[in-house]
């Protein structure tokens, strides 16, 4: 028995490098290819989209369902959408059609896909990034690490207003017909999910944390911020599906998984199509909702205008967005503001795009070619340093906050930009914590026996 379980480790672990080879040369293929005229007859782009695919099926299998596989997952949609449906103009077809930008970058448009998915994945393995070794260690903190009664009613209360605020409309209006948020400001959605981290942590027999904890994602799912919602419901789903024992979580594939899983993904496609016309039931619009899981819009959206900042870098010459990155952190009322918009919306600015940008799309915009190259490392560190950081400064507690905060807003970095990352990590999150802190030493004072234990670093 034991030799058939050695067989096997070695029989994966040599699958596992030749399948990583074969996805290395295929990335060096559109690398030489680079600015090269598009062939519609090239036959490599159907058999290296087979290799990704067997590459990202033993990622998942490495991997299990956790914060890497979700990863891997946006990052794989776009190679679908370049590689499966760019070479037959299947792709933003609305604007491409007219522009023919992504036939003419295409190989730019592959290496940049391929290169990033290739190079996260082995720096995820390299670090041991697998279900068991980084998300159980970390979901063990979750539900009930926030001891104080009163942390708990603030934040639940504080996350179902804030939602309110960010989303004041009744569910069932279409996109379009939204009303913006009540109160001045765009950091709302920032708000209600930060909160909702305190409300995850809270103390279990609390009445309104029940209430906020199904409050707020079908409040959000119910006006189609999908984006907002889908690192959450991620979570929400480990949560629920993780099994303890011995003090140690576990996930093992099952049915009921498969079809949580299915469920999940059916839902955000579906409320993709039917948010301009409305919260509606539709037979077609299920049906076609299972199709564009696989060439998702929304994919196909920022395909194209990651091909639209390839051509203004060429025309207009690079632009400098990643450095204003510092300045937009800054409030307004010291003065100091950016010299340029987002890249999202300078590229709209000079070529009409539905915005939304690749993250290596505006490290093109700032380094050409070497960005592509850059982005993946550099969006690492940027990535996984502030949560080692809160590790350091807040122990356990701030593990948990760090891995929460990753997994909220990694769909928003690799498909808008740092931005949404950044700013609420060194703006409102820190405003929580101490208020978090003030409000559980407030409660330790005010009854005689502590409801918190004070958080240790070490």
């Amino acid at each position: 028995m034991e030799k058939h379980i050695e067989a096997d480790d070695r029989f994966e672990k040599v699958l596992f490098i030749i399948v990583n080879l074969l996805t290395g040369i295929s990335v060096i293929y559109y690398l030489l290819r680079a600015g090269q005229v598009f062939n519609t007859d090239d036959p490599w782009n159907l058999f290296i989209l087979i290799i990704f695919s067997v590459k990202f099926i033993m990622d998942i299998y490495v991997f299990k369902v956790g914060f890497a596989t979700f990863s891997l997952v946006l990052l794989f949609l776009p190679i679908i959408s370049i590689l499966g449906f760019g070479p037959i103009g299947e792709v933003q077809a609305l604007f491409n059609d007219r522009t023919h930008l992504i036939e003419k970058h295409f190989y730019t448009l592959a290496f940049g896909a391929l290169f990033f998915y290739y190079i996260w994945s082995i720096l995820l393995w390299m670090t041991n990034k697998t279900y068991q070794n980084y998300d159980a260690k970390i979901l063990a903190f979750y539900s009930g690490t926030v001891k104080s009664l009163l942390a708990t009613w603030f934040f639940s209360a504080l996350a179902i207003v804030s939602s309110i605020i960010y989303l004041p409309d009744l569910p069932g209006k279409a996109y379009h017909e939204l009303s913006p948020s009540l109160l001045p400001g765009n950091a709302w959605n920032s708000v209600v999910v930060i909160s909702y981290f305190f409300v995850l942590m809270g103390v279990k027999g609390s009445a309104i944390r029940k209430f906020a904890i199904l409050f707020v994602p079908f409040w959000l799912l119910a006006h189609y911020a999908r984006v907002d919602i889908l690192g959450l419901l991620l979570i929400l789903y480990l949560l629920l599906t993780a099994t303890k024992r011995a003090g140690v979580i576990k996930s093992k594939f099952s049915f009921k998984k498969a079809a949580l899983i299915a469920g999940g993904l059916l839902v955000f496609s579906y409320l993709g199509l039917v948010r301009h016309s409305g919260l509606i039931f539709d037979v077609e619009a299920i049906l076609d909702s299972i199709f564009i899981l696989i060439n998702y819009p929304t994919v196909q959206d920022l395909v194209y205008s990651t091909a639209a900042a390839i051509e203004v870098t060429h025309t207009y010459d690079n632009y400098h967005t990643l450095i204003d990155y510092i300045p937009q952190l800054i409030p307004s009322f010291f003065g100091v503001e950016a010299q340029s918009p987002q890249a999202a919306h300078l590229v709209a600015s000079l070529i009409h795009t539905n915005y939304g940008l690749f993250v290596y799309g505006e490290y093109y915009l700032n380094y050409e070619i070497v960005g592509l190259i850059m982005a993946p490392f550099a969006t690492y560190a940027i990535i996984f340093i502030p949560a080692a950081l809160l590790k350091k400064f807040f122990g356990n507690f701030g593990m948990a906050l760090g891995y929460y905060w990753i997994v909220l807003t990694i769909a928003r970095v690799f498909w808008y930009g740092y931005i949404y990352y950044i700013k609420p990590l060194v703006i409102i999150l820190p405003i929580f914590i101490l208020i978090y802190l003030v409000i559980a030493s407030f409660e330790k004072d005010l009854v005689d026996k502590p409801a918190l234990k004070s958080i240790d670093p070490q």
